[in-house]
This record gives structure tokens, C-alpha cells and sequence, in this order.
């Protein structure tokens, strides 16, 4: 588990908390009214099926489903504008997933991913944020498995666009953003969705690098859990997945308008 997971808000900002939640606010100017906007990002596509259950299951259709459950759920408050960097099944570059979250000028980002995991009694859902060294060797290991898709494990193998957002790895408001959403999806979570153990963690993942905007990786759970599937593949569990991934984004809107990160 991440330092943050173990001290909650409070113990990681500590001191000078105000001058961090400044930091934090949104920086997107907008035009009065304007809706934030949330750019959801469902992982693999087309060629790239991603992990695959026992039975054949894809994660890459359900990962399009859940966003697609997920952006009606948004748009239903009337507080979000929403965009996906897919809305059918073809194959998204990581570097366009994240160019695309650039354009749209995204207030926050997640990706949705399922994990596969080497034990089958493994399950639970779990949440990630960008570190240059990866929280445990799960992480490392599933960063390297999704960066590998488009062969940018490496700052070397990436192109001058994205070597640019590496230099800007360290931002301090997005680095809090990104850790505050991964805290309100946990506890929004807890003891309504299935969590692995120690669920926040952290790797060096290339759809994450934006510095300009707060991002996370969600794993909805184990494909390679039977009971995981069965929810993941189930409209009811969807629809109660999409419910608490609102209210965690409405937490995080909630945090920055009110111009604090913690209490």
C-alpha cells in the first residue's frame, strides 16, 4: 500500500495543506457555467483484447461497457461533461489516449481495466496512480503489461510529445488530484464493491502521464476470479459500479470546488 493509503488525506498532505489544495485547484479556464469535463478511458480494443477470462471473456468489451454504463450514470446528474477516448471496439494508441484527454482540456481521467492476476482466488477491484518506482511488484508488473501494448516501456521508445510529458512527471497539483480521486473511488467503494487488498497502489503507467490533468487507473476486477466475472459481466453490478464512481467524482468536484484537499 501506498503512503497516502496508509495515512489517509490528512497525514500526507500534513503541513501546509492550504498552499497544497491551492495548487490543486482546477487549472482549466472555463467559461462561467461550464460543465467539468471527465474524459473515461476504456482500456484495449480492437487488436488488443487485453486479459482474457478462463471461459474466453474479453476484458476490452468490458471495459466499453462499464464506461459507456458509467458516462449515462455522468451525464444523468447534469453536473459532467463527458468524453471517451473509445465508444466502440478499435484500438486506441496510449499516446492518443492521452492526446485525446489534452484536446478535450479534461478536468480528470480514468482509465477502466480489468486485471488478471496469477492466483484464481484473487479478486476485488483496485486503483492506481503514477510513480516513476511501482508500489509492489503487481504494480510494476501490470504497468509493464499495459505500456507494452504500444512498446513505450521506456522513456526511449517514446515519441518527443510524450517524452515531454515525462519531464513533467512531478507535478505537484496533479500528483494531489490523481491521489485524492484514487482515495474517494476506495472509499466509495468500501464494502459496496469487492477490493483486493492494499487497493490503491502505484506504477510508471504511460496512459497516466498527463501532467495537466488528474489521472487514475481503475482495475474493476479479476477476470481470472470467477466470481468477478460473473459481476463484471452483469448489467446490475455495472449499474451499481457506474453509482459509486459517481459519487466519488462527485467527492472529487466537491473537494476542489470548496478549494480543499483535505479537511
Amino acid at each position: 500500500m501506498c503512503g497516502f493509503c496508509r495515512s489517509g488525506r490528512r497525514g500526507f498532505l500534513g503541513a501546509g495543506v492550504a498552499l497544497a489544495a491551492t495548487l490543486a485547484m482546477p487549472a482549466r479556464a472555463r467559461a462561467a457555467g461550464a460543465l467539468p469535463v471527465v474524459m473515461l478511458d476504456p482500456g484495449h480494443g480492437g487488436h488488443d483484447p487485453g486479459a482474457s477470462a478462463p471461459d474466453g471473456v474479453k476484458e476490452k468489451h468490458i471495459t466499453l461497457a462499464c464506461a459507456q454504463t458509467l458516462r449515462r450514470a455522468l451525464e444523468g446528474t447534469g453536473r459532467y461533461q463527458v468524453e471517451m477516448t473509445r465508444t466502440r471496439d478499435v484500438y486506441v494508441t496510449l499516446e492518443d489516449r492521452v492526446a485525446k484527454a489534452v484536446a478535450a482540456k479534461a478536468d480528470l481521467f480514468l482509465a477502466m481495466h480489468c486485471d488478471h492476476l496469477p492466483e484464481a482466488d484473487m479478486r476485488g477491484a483496485s486503483v492506481f496512480t503514477l510513480s516513476n518506482n511501482a508500489s509492489d511488484g503487481l504494480a510494476a508488473a501490470l504497468a509493464q503489461t499495459e505500456n507494452g501494448a504500444d512498446g513505450v516501456n521506456t522513456p526511449a521508445g517514446m515519441s518527443p510529445a510524450v517524452a515531454s510529458i515525462m519531464a513533467s512527471l512531478e507535478t505537484r497539483a496533479t500528483r494531489i488530484g490523481s491521489a485524492t480521486l484514487a482515495q474517494d473511488i476506495e472509499a466509495s467503494f468500501h464494502g459496496v464493491i469487492p477490493l483486493l487488498p492494499d487497493p490503491h497502489r502505484s506504477a510508471n503507467f504511460a496512459v497516466l502521464r498527463d501532467p495537466s490533468t488528474p489521472s487514475t487507473l481503475l482495475e474493476m476486477g479479476c477476470l481470472t476470479n470467477r466470481l468477478d466475472e460473473t459481476l463484471l459481466r452483469s448489467a446490475k453490478h455495472r449499474d451499481l459500479l457506474a453509482a459509486r464512481l459517481v459519487t466519488a467524482i462527485d467527492l472529487y468536484f466537491a473537494d476542489y470546488a470548496a478549494g480543499r484537499m483535505a479537511g
